[in-house]
Parts: structure tokens; C-alpha cells; sequence
């Protein structure tokens, strides 16, 4: 069975359900499929699309630290876990610069934990938690409200904006990148693109062809921060003061 049956599959009542929005609209039966029309312009296509993934990461990386206030780190898989480390031990300093008690959670990722090691992470100070599907929403809610540091992995990261681009789903959280005080962002560099373009491209492919898309994409732009008095950028407002981005510079 492909995949475009177990989706139909999945829809209970559809036909029923549009033909009577349909009725309520005075018409006889659901319009057909949509056709997408030619667009007479292709600019935001073009924008970026000759840059390699490594002049993706420069532009990455300048957007990141001179507009969004927030850090980018460049590594690689073998220094992966001593970097998110080092990151993690950073944000768990106070004034003075020395240590103190911290607690960082980590997504479950099956992807991120096949790349760190959760105790690699850990010292006597500084406790690393997994979100757990298992202990239910409050429990991980709670871990998550007093971490210091929240650390997840990035579908997709994106250079014009310096954009992170995030999956909902049951193994990573989004309380996991919006609750804790600082919001670590793992990506690999084979995964950047030029811009908002390719990000929802990538989905609309993945529904062409059947496949189940999560329910819900976050595009995080830096840490959390408006302008809205008076044109004056405050940072911290609804969400994490602080963001690094770890670029993982050999995949």
C-alpha cells in the first residue's frame, strides 16, 4: 500500500465533510484539486541558489552574531559532544564567571542522541535531562521551566534569516527550545539553505508525495526579542535571552 492510500486512509468522513461545506456554499459537489498557477516571477528561487553550503554557513554565521544577537559555533561530529559541553558549562556560570548548579534538558531525538551522549554532557554541577514521551507533560514541563539550557535538533537551518527550522514531534518537545533561559540549536551543514523558500518547498514535496508532515513547523530566528516601544530591541521578552547555534561542519 503507498503511502497517498494510507493517507486517505487516515481522513475519516472527508468526502462527507467537504460536500457539506460545500452545500452551506451552494454548490452541488467540492471544487477539484487546486491547481498551482506559473508564477510570471521566480526571484525568491534565485535568491542565494549558487552559494555552496559552506559560503551558506559564512552568511549563516555573520546574520546570526551582528543581527540576532545570538552566537554560532562551528564543529564537528567527533568534537560534537565536548562543544555542546563547553556551550552547556558557559550558561551555567554566574556573574563572576565561576560554575554553579545548572540543569540542561535535551531533546530525544533519535537522531541528536545517536550523535551525544546525555552523561558525555553531565558533571557534578551540571545535571542533563532527555525529555521522555513517557513521563507524561508535566513532568518534562517541569524539567524544562527550570533548566538553564535547552538543547534540540534543526531540521533545516536558514542563512538569509539566520533561522532555525523545527519538527514538531512526541520526541522533542517545543517546550524544549521555548522554556529554559538559553536555546542551543544543532544543525548539520549539509541541511542549509538560502531562505524561507527552500524550507517550505521541502514540505510541500514531502505532501506531494504522501508523506505524513508534522503538525507543526517553528521557525526560530535568535533568541526571543521585540521592538515594538518605541523602536528600542529588548531581548528575553516571551522566550530564551540567549541562543547558540552549533553547526556541525562535516555532515
Amino acid at each position: 500500500m503507498n503511502n497517498i492510500n494510507d493517507r486517505e486512509q487516515r481522513l475519516h468522513n472527508r468526502n462527507a465533510f467537504l460536500s457539506n461545506i460545500a452545500s452551506q456554499l451552494g454548490r452541488d459537489k467540492p471544487l477539484e484539486q487546486v491547481v498551482r498557477p506559473a508564477l510570471r516571477h521566480t526571484c525568491h528561487h534565485e535568491v542565494m541558489a549558487d552559494l555552496t553550503q559552506d559560503e551558506l554557513k559564512d552568511v549563516l554565521v555573520g546574520y546570526t552574531e551582528t543581527s540576532l544577537g545570538a552566537h554560532a559555533v562551528i564543529t564537528t561530529k567527533a568534537q560534537l559532544e565536548a562543544t555542546l559541553k563547553q556551550v552547556c558549562l558557559d550558561y551555567c556560570k554566574d556573574d563572576k564567571g565561576e560554575i554553579i548548579r545548572g540543569e540542561t534538558i535535551l531533546s530525544a531525538s533519535p537522531t541528536l542522541l545517536e550523535w551525544v551522549s546525555p552523561q558525555a554532557l553531565a558533571t557534578p554541577e551540571h545535571a542533563v535531562h532527555v525529555w521522555d514521551v513517557t513521563a507524561g507533560f508535566e513532568a518534562n514541563i517541569a524539567i524544562a521551566e527550570r533548566a538553564k539550557v535547552g538543547i534540540v535538533l534543526a531540521e533545516q537551518a536558514l542563512a538569509e534569516s539566520g533561522t532555525m527550522v523545527l519538527y514538531s514531534q512526541a520526541k522533542q518537545g517545543r517546550a524544549v527550545s521555548l522554556l529554559p533561559e538559553a536555546s542551543v540549536f544543532v544543525v548539520a551543514k549539509s541541511t542549509l539553505a538560502p531562505r524561507l523558500t527552500q524550507a517550505t518547498a521541502l514540505l510541500h514535496q514531502k505532501a506531494s508525495r504522501g508523506e505524513r508532515i508534522p503538525s507543526c513547523v517553528n521557525f526560530i530566528s535568535g533568541p526571543s526579542s521585540t521592538a515594538d516601544i518605541e523602536l528600542i530591541k529588548v531581548v528575553g521578552v516571551h522566550g530564551p535571552v540567549f541562543a547558540t547555534y552549533v553547526v556541525v561542519d562535516d555532515m
